[in-house]
């Protein structure tokens, strides 16, 4: 190829982009109706068009023979033919400047940009600079962007985009107008490349591409990346199977398998399936989120079946009945928890030290025995405060069952309308955890928790115990988020509420939250011989924070 897929397909003109249609449709009436602005900001992540749609805006500025398209409201195109207009195909087009802003930071650069900015253009209406990673400049430079920006000439248009809206300052966020850049869908991608495959005679099934889509993460630069990167590996009839193959990923079968498994609750089969996954050397991020994306088809299905054409857009016949198969097995509301606890899971897999624990640990809490509740797969699990509360008020709790049928589901949600509909019945609260019980043991659990897990017990030794709106919860209050951090890790609350469970004979879990979330303001965690004082550090000041991470490794003040 004599250029990169993404290069040779990059569009040339509104109609041929793909997503982010409200920010095309307002950038192209400006330039119909003669409203062009001085300076835009486009921000959003990377791959979905910035760049892209602030060249072909500055072409169609600069277009000697602008298309306008009458309608309710009126639209505009380049027209790809006049001088000004193939010279920029050409990259000849001298009033139309691109500024890397990564390379150029530097205060200098931008008093440059200025002086020539007083020119007029050579052969355009307009001397656009397009300025990619805005946010890369330095204060110098943005202050020198910023005199510019507030009296500019009248013959220039500045497009600045960013990747990191956060970086750039607000007086010159204040002096643009900005658009905001969404990533792109599954489907968009989708159509994209496989417009992309026909254009290069390249056959590619639909599930391919759904797959590379996937693997892209919202980014169309991304997406074209990866499928040049298969084309040169395999040039034949491309299926999903062989890219499996090729780039280590898992396909729509296993994807089924899981939830097959987990719906069951067979929690031996499912953990030796990720395994198995991981062992034949697949990516287990990738995998997943190829699982939650099936999982949200099959929420947006039982939400609303009135849906199924755009929902299964990418997917077979066969694939279709199967995920309606699977649907029918579970309830709307486990089917919630389980997409929420593997969005949770995801990010965790890339930093954990044993990939395959973020999912194990999902898979066993959902559908494993459980000390505090009933389990997804309808076992008997150990005491759980809503449960008891519930049997003893002769409440029954939805089954947390992904293998009951849609006829047990019928059944409760009737019985929940027949209760609900009964008058004469009056409602029973849930006794509270007293803590003051698990005050008085606060000292003794931390002693013991400090014989298990050194770090975490000093993370503990200047917290607070408060009520928590989550019945069967207790609050800890830590000074830091980093002591949230600390405490909140899935293994580290587990001890902290296996040990203190044992001592106070009460069963509860624990959240950590900071003084900030909770509105509790911590006592100072230095001696009575106020060290801060004596070292001139102050309790409100940084020297808080360093003494704070003193205690938590157990160091002292060298003099």
């Amino acid at each position: 190829m004599s250029s990169t897929l993404y290069r040779k397909y990059r569009p040339k003109k509104f109609s041929e982009i793909v997503g982010q249609k409200h920010i095309v449709r307002t950038l192209s009436n400006a330039i119909a109706h003669d409203r062009i602005g001085q300076a835009y900001l486009f921000t959003g992540p990377r791959g979905t068009g910035k760049t892209t749609i602030a060249r072909i805006f500055a072409k169609a500025a600069n277009c000697l023979d602008i298309r306008k398209t009458p309608g309710e409201t009126v639209s505009s195109e380049p027209c790809l033919k006049c001088g000004n207009c193939k010279q920029f195909q050409e990259d000849k087009f001298t009033d139309i400047i691109e500024i890397d802003a990564a390379s150029n930071t530097g205060v200098d650069n931008i008093r440059d940009l200025r002086e020539t900015a007083r020119l007029s253009p050579l052969r355009g209406k307009f001397k656009v600079y397009i300025i990619d990673e805005v946010h890369m400049l330095s204060q110098g430079a943005f202050n020198a962007l910023l005199k510019i920006l507030e009296e500019p000439p009248a013959h220039v248009i500045f497009i600045l985009a960013t990747t990191e809206i956060h970086k750039v300052p607000e007086t010159i966020i204040s002096r643009c107008q900005r658009f905001d850049f969404s990533k792109f869908t599954v489907e968009e991608i989708i159509e994209k490349l496989s417009a992309v495959a026909k254009k290069e005679k390249i056959k590619i099934d639909k599930e391919a591409t759904g797959l590379i889509a996937l693997m892209a993460e919202g980014g169309m630069r991304d997406a074209e990346s990866l499928l040049e990167q298969i084309i040169t590996l395999e040039k034949n009839d491309i299926t999903s199977k062989k890219i499996e193959a090729l780039l280590g990923v898992s396909g729509i079968k296993s994807i089924e398998k899981m939830t097959d498994l987990v719906f069951a609750g067979k929690t031996g089969e499912a953990l030796i399936f990720v395994n198995k996954i991981y062992r034949d050397g697949y990516n287990l991020e990738i995998f997943s989120k190829s699982w939650l994306d099936y999982l949200r088809k099959m929420m947006l299905f039982k939400a609303g079946p009135e849906l199924e054409k755009q929902i299964f857009s990418s997917l077979t016949k066969e694939q279709r009945e199967s995920l309606k198969n699977l649907s029918a097995r579970t309830g709307a509301k486990n089917l919630l928890v389980l997409i929420d606890r593997l969005s949770e899971s995801i990010p965790k897999i890339k930093t954990s030290f044993i990939p395959q624990l973020p999912l194990e640990y999902l898979i066993v809490d959902l559908t494993g025995k459980s000390e505090e509740k009933n389990d997804f797969s309808g076992k008997s699990g150990g005491n759980d405060p809503d449960n008891d509360s519930e049997k003893k008020n002769g409440a029954e709790k939805s089954p947390k069952n992904y293998s009951s049928s849609a006829d047990t589901e019928k059944k409760d949600i009737s019985k929940k309308i027949e209760k609900e509909g009964a008058e004469s019945k009056a409602v029973v609260k849930n006794p509270p955890i007293d803590i003051n019980e698990i005050k008085k043991s606060w000292p003794e659990i931390i002693g013991e928790i400090g014989k298990h897990n050194y770090s975490l017990s000093m993370a503990l030794s200047n917290s607070l115990l408060i009520e928590n709106s989550d019945y069967g919860t207790i609050g800890i209050v830590v000074r830091h988020a980093f002591h949230k951090e600390i405490l909140n890790k899935p293994e580290n609350r587990l001890t902290i509420k296996n040990i203190s469970n044992k001592i106070t004979g009460l069963n509860f879990r624990v959240q950590a939250v900071t003084e900030a979330e909770s509105g509790v303001k911590l006592k100072s965690i230095f001696t009575e011989d106020n060290i801060a004082q004596k070292d001139g550090i102050d309790d409100n000041s940084q020297g808080s924070l360093l003494a704070d991470a003193m205690n938590l490794m157990g160091g002292t003040v060298v003099k």
